[in-house]
Order: C-alpha cells, then structure tokens, then sequence
C-alpha cells in the first residue's frame, strides 16, 4: 500500500518536472524569437540546461522526455538532441501542455473555442481563396456523405477538418495553431455531443448555414452562424450529460 507521505512525494516530483517543462519550452520558443536559437539546432547540453535553469539533470531528464513526445525535440542517434524542424505542431505543443497542465475546465476551453472560431470564420469570409473554399466544401460534404451513411466517426472526421479549414483560411498562423491546439484537447467533448443521428443532421445543417455565408462573403452572418452553432453543441451537451 503506497502510504501518504509517497503520494506526496510522487505530487511533489510532478509538479517540479511540469514547472521545468514549461521553462524548457519557454527557453526553446524564446531562442527562436530572438533568433539566437533555430528548428533544427542542437540543444544544449544537460549540464548547460541544468546551469541555465537552476533544476537538476534527473528532472531535465524527463522535461525533455515529455517534449520528445509532444514533437518539439527529436532525439538523433549518436548525435544528440534537435529541436524539432519543420512541424506544423510546433507551437500548438506547448500550448496544449500548458493548458492540460494548468488545470484548465472544459468550460474554459469551450469559451475560448467559442471566440477563435467565431473570429476564423469572419477573418476567413474576407480572405480565403479558392483552394480553401473549394477544403472547406469538401469537409462539408464528406460530413453531408457521412450522415446519409450514419456513420458519427467519420462525422466528426469530417467536422474537426471543415472547423480547421476555416481556421486555415482565416490566414492568421497564430489563430490557427491556438483552434488547433484546443480542438485536439476538445475530440472527447465533440464524440460526446454527437451522440446519435437526431443531433448529428442538427449539426449538419448549422455546419452548412455557415459555409453558405462564407461563400456569399457574409462575414458577420459567418461569425453568428458559428456563435449559434457553438452554443448549441453546448446546450446538447448539457442535455445528454444531465440524462434529460
């Protein structure tokens, strides 16, 4: 039997290896901005890091373990670790990390869900091209296939691709890796709204309502379409969560 003083022990070890992961990465992204630091470079040595950042190896140890696994650092064999090039995920890594680690409720998630999209969907009106048009159609459509099929997974499939094909063509990198990063985090609250046909078709036809005002560069219909939509899904949600 693990006895309390372990349990803490074990919170306490944690708790310092979360506080480390966020300062390596914080450490990485900064380099980056500043530009002392590029994808593709060598980190320092355990040593240095640890110096650096006043923790010990063991800890720093598992920090990186932890962002090898969230794709920010690869490990090369008998060279060393990288820092991670050419992954779209890059940014969103250590956001999801933060998020998860911070203790963040659904509600929060879903609010700030509420108004990125809301903003992508407007931004996305008055900027994308015809190549994202013709993405976000196709998601659209795979959804409308999916429905006639019955099939809720490749539903949803097709629902997370039509949300970050608007976020795409919203044309702001930093909009898109944030949507990306909390929709991620958000896959087992969706599978839990569309939960049978009824709500799926519902879902559908907010779906085309807003694709509609985004072809007719009806921005700010795009951006209350997407406000009802949201806030339905909730309401859904609520509703099959309380057993009504």
């Amino acid at each position: 039997m693990i006895s309390d003083i372990s349990l803490k022990s074990i919170s306490k070890k944690t708790s310092i290896v979360e506080d480390v992961i966020q300062e390596l990465s914080n450490y990485i992204l900064e380099g980056i901005m500043r530009g002392s630091i590029k994808k593709g470079d060598r980190i320092p040595s355990e040593r240095e890091l640890s110096e650096s950042l006043g923790v010990g190896r063991s800890t720093l140890r598992e920090a990186i373990k932890v962002l090898i696994m969230l794709g920010l650092l690869e490990v090369r064999n008998g060279q060393g670790t990288y820092i991670t090039v050419g992954t779209s995920d890059f940014y969103a890594a250590p956001l999801a990390w933060g998020i998860i680690i911070g203790d963040k409720s659904i509600a929060e998630l879903v609010e700030a869900r509420l108004l990125l999209d809301c903003e992508a969907a407007f931004l996305a009106t008055t900027r994308a091209n015809d190549v994202e048009l013709r993405e976000i159609e196709t998601a659209l459509l795979d959804m409308k296939e999916a429905c006639e099929n019955e099939n809720i997974q490749k539903f949803i499939d097709g629902d997370v691709r039509f949300h970050m094909a608007i976020a795409k063509a919203a044309h702001n990198a930093v909009i898109f890796q944030t949507v990306k990063a909390i929709r991620k985090l958000l896959e087992l609250w969706i599978e839990k709204v569309l939960i049978d046909m009824d709500t799926v078709r519902a879902t559908l036809s907010e779906h085309d309502a807003v694709y509609k005002c985004i072809l007719s560069k009806d921005a700010e219909g795009a951006r209350e379409r997407i406000r009802y939509h949201v806030n339905s899904a909730i309401t859904r949600l609520q509703l099959s969560t309380s057993g009504k």
